[in-house]
């Protein structure tokens, strides 16, 4: 594994040489294309470059062959924004919808958001965002809880 980590931080130190940093790890597909982790790092790049139809496959094997803890989560989030970027909207919501419910993560919350606006649900994704605001029950929200649930409630 440290032989892969160093590949990988090598490749992503190329970023900013598209041609090198993709390269890097084509040059290493055949010796890790059952890694989960190394298809994760793939997938990333390729969606860094703005190449989210290529990322997509290869973001969908590493979580089934076993992506776990953070990084699934990332992946995950990241399937959901390339699927998203892509049109496939409904595929899109449906992975970060569920990511979201079962972490909590505030980024999952944002790229679902964006999705729901790019699928025309713009009403959807503002009570969303507002759910999950009012939901954290911070600083002066308690005091605010029953106009803004008003609110929601008016915007359909």
């Amino acid at each position: 594994m440290d032989h892969l980590n160093k590949i990988i931080e090598e490749a992503w130190n190329q970023r900013d040489t598209p041609e090198v940093f993709l390269k890097k790890f084509q040059e290493v597909f055949e010796d890790y294309s059952e890694n989960a982790v190394y298809l994760f790092e793939y997938a990333s790049a390729l969606d860094f470059l703005g190449k989210e139809t290529e990322a997509i496959p290869l973001y969908q094997r590493a979580i089934k062959i076993g992506l776990s803890g953070k990084m699934k989560t990332q992946a995950e989030i990241q399937l959901g924004s390339s699927l998203s970027v892509t049109g496939e909207n409904e595929s899109a919501i449906s992975i970060l919808s569920r990511v979201q419910k079962e972490t909590g993560d505030p980024a999952a919350l944002s790229f679902l958001c964006i999705a729901l606006i790019r699928s025309g649900e713009t009403k959807k994704s503002l009570k969303t965002a507002l759910n999950f605001i009012l939901s954290s029950n911070q600083g002066l929200l308690p005091e605010y809880e029953r106009p803004l649930s008003q609110y929601l409630d008016e915007i359909g």
